[in-house]
């Protein structure tokens, strides 16, 4: 697709002219934040950033077509780091090899030890009232749980990318076990699909809910079609939990079944 405006010819060398120059780089900031519409804070954040680090971005962003180099300086996200911290896309289990959510608790409610993760005993008793009160559902897992969202930035040089954990929260994880079965009959687009179809669901009635998705190793073992997670934080659902734990199932037990009843009505 080509671009709306023409490439300028020598841009890279005007760049490099521009980032040598701290006051340059602080005029084109400046120009930048002067062209944005008002904002109810104009002292927020974004205008910490340095004015080489956002020129480096801007032209990194010009040269190489890559708009998350340029948000990334801007409001500390990239492009998908903006969707899922708008709670519009589903967090992968464990993305990138990082761990979350970190279970605090095991199959039995008890606290996990050496986690690392500080847990207040009012924060634990509460969880155990409600894990001893849950309804026994096949499939269906409850955990205390820490889980977090991802943000990203640029390091001190502005050369390199950090990531940065934020959204911290303890909370109740319920994990749904997905039957083998809708591997067998649904491309992993499919599932994907009904993933994020659950994830709008649980945002209507459970706003700011987290979802993960995929392949987590629960108790030992792993499902072969994956589990769907929906994480509620203990801060923003603690007061009405065992209702919120009750919405959350409705939606994806329902999702589950059409998931199997989408794969099965194409068998022969």
């Amino acid at each position: 697709m080509p671009t709306i405006f023409p490439r300028e010819e020598k841009a890279e060398q005007l760049f490099e002219k521009i980032l040598k120059n701290p006051d340059a780089c602080e005029r084109l900031k400046e120009t930048f934040f002067d062209n944005l519409p008002d904002v109810d804070n104009p002292e927020a954040d974004t205008r910490d950033v340095t004015g080489v680090t956002f020129t480096r971005a801007l032209f990194q962003a010009y040269e190489n077509k890559d708009l998350s180099a340029f948000l990334m300086a801007v409001c500390g996200n990239s492009m998908f780091d903006l969707l899922r911290n708008s709670f519009l896309i589903p967090i992968r289990f464990n993305d990138k090899g990082k761990t979350n959510p970190i279970l605090l608790t095991d199959e039995t409610g008890g606290l996990r030890k050496d986690i690392g993760i500080h847990v207040p005993e009012k924060t634990y008793q509460k969880f155990l009232k409600i894990y001893k009160n849950k309804e026994q559902i096949p499939q269906v897992e409850e955990y205390l749980a820490y889980g977090f969202r991802e943000a990203h930035q640029y390091d001190e040089a502005g050369t390199a990318v950090e990531s940065v954990e934020i959204g911290q929260h303890l909370g109740v994880l319920l994990l749904y076990r997905m039957p083998e079965e809708i591997k067998e009959h649904l491309t992993d687009a499919e599932i994907y699909v009904h993933v994020w179809d659950a994830l709008m669901r649980v945002q209507d009635v459970l706003p700011r809910a987290f979802m993960y998705y995929g392949e987590m190793e629960c108790g030992g073992q792993k499902s072969a079609a994956g589990e769907l997670g929906i994480f509620l934080p203990m801060s923003r659902f603690g007061e009405k939990m065992e209702r919120n734990i009750e919405l959350a199932n409705g939606i994806a037990l329902g999702v589950r079944e059409e998931m199997e009843a989408y794969g099965t009505k194409f068998e022969k």
